[in-house]
């Protein structure tokens, strides 16, 4: 006889549980294997596509990672070595990619930094130049393609059509857009350093880092000031939390600090992650604008563990994915990290409920 109890999941006396994917932190590498067994160079962005296959960035070794939800890793693109060769899979070069993002179709889009090229791979491992110098220099030019110019692309995000691409090109201080025609415009920023509010011809950035997209088309940009930008899709700029001065206190809006924040992450309910890069912790911006520790500690370290109790070194990227669980690329022991979050309050009211089945053997 077999009874089954079923245990529902809730968010009470449960918090985000902090674990090891894939990668090791004993020496950085190039190995495709399964979790512990593969290993990367100093893993920057991240993205995840609709089967929960994570997408890595992994910056010195010029690669493009694949990881299945088994924790499989496969190099997706990229022979390892510097280039800027446009081919099929690991023909194809690149030259320290920093960042991905994938559109419902299964496309990842790169941005090359040190190429100062924006790259697409299709699902078969196709890499084309989508915009950027065809010589690799770097430049400010709006225009289409090979007419484009950029200087050190680093964040990139994709919307919900794929229609658009959205880059934070660090050292000209904007954000700039990308049909899939490869026609690149400035969505905000003068190119003056600075961190003024205000609409986009007179607002200012300083060395955006990461950009991620709501469902409405706001954006939202982390940067060399501390702080957190919002983008309307008309080019309006706030700053949403952070004061400018380097900490890690929590708080509400400009009342919390950051240091260098780096990747930056959306869910579906408006709250914000973000990498704080050199505090070691993953923060979260809720949509009033409250910040709170998610995870990690100031101190370093690979501990998995519960919240705070675990640890990170230079967290870079993030992704999320449909069930909401969060992947950080821990730059440097070059692991590829993921949260499990418990279930918000507002699951129990949707189609989201969820429960584990336990078999009791009588």
């Amino acid at each position: 006889l077999l009874f089954i109890t079923i245990t529902f999941i809730g968010t009470k006396g449960m918090t985000q549980t902090v674990s090891t994917l894939a990668g090791n932190s004993s020496t950085p590498g190039s190995v495709d294997a399964t979790g512990a067994a593969a290993s990367f160079s100093f893993p920057n962005g991240l993205a995840v596509d609709g089967s929960g296959n994570v997408y890595v960035a992994d910056r010195s070794n010029h690669k493009i990672r694949k990881i299945t939800p088994a924790g499989v890793v496969t190099t997706f693109a990229g022979s390892g070595s510097q280039g800027s060769t446009d081919a099929t899979g690991t023909a194809a070069s690149f030259r320290s990619p920093t960042s991905v993002a994938v559109d419902a179709a299964g496309n990842v889009y790169v941005t090359d930094r040190e190429n100062n090229k924006i790259r697409k791979i299709t699902p078969m491992g196709v890499v084309t130049t989508l915009a950027g110098s065809a010589t690799n220099t770097s430049g400010n030019a709006n225009g289409t393609g090979t007419a484009a110019s950029f200087n050190w692309p680093t964040g990139i995000a994709v919307d919900a059509s794929g229609n658009n691409i959205y880059v934070a090109d660090m050292n000209n201080n904007k954000v700039r857009k990308i049909t899939a025609t490869g026609e690149v415009t400035t969505l905000a920023g003068t190119g003056a350093y600075g961190n003024v509010d205000g609409p986009n011809t007179v607002a200012r950035l300083w060395g955006p880092r990461g950009v991620c997209i709501d469902g409405a088309g706001n954006l939202y940009v982390t940067e060399n000031t501390h702080t957190i930008r919002k983008i309307t899709p008309a080019g309006d700029v706030s700053t949403i939390a952070g004061n400018g001065a380097t900490g890690s206190a929590n708080g509400i809006g400009t009342a919390a600090t950051f240091a260098s924040p780096t990747g930056i992450v959306v869910d579906a309910s408006g709250n914000i992650y973000v990498a704080d890069y050199q505090n070691n912790q993953i923060r979260k911006i809720t949509s009033t604008g409250v910040v709170t520790t998610f995870a990690g500690a100031l101190a370093q370290g690979t501990t998995d563990g519960a919240g705070t109790a675990a640890r990170f070194r230079n967290p870079f990227g993030l992704a999320i994915d449909a069930s909401g669980y969060l992947y950080v690329g821990d730059e440097y022991y070059s692991l590829i990290r993921k949260i499990t979050t418990p279930l918000s309050s507002e699951d129990f009211n949707s189609n989201n409920l969820k429960a584990k089945i336990y078999p009791n053997p009588v």
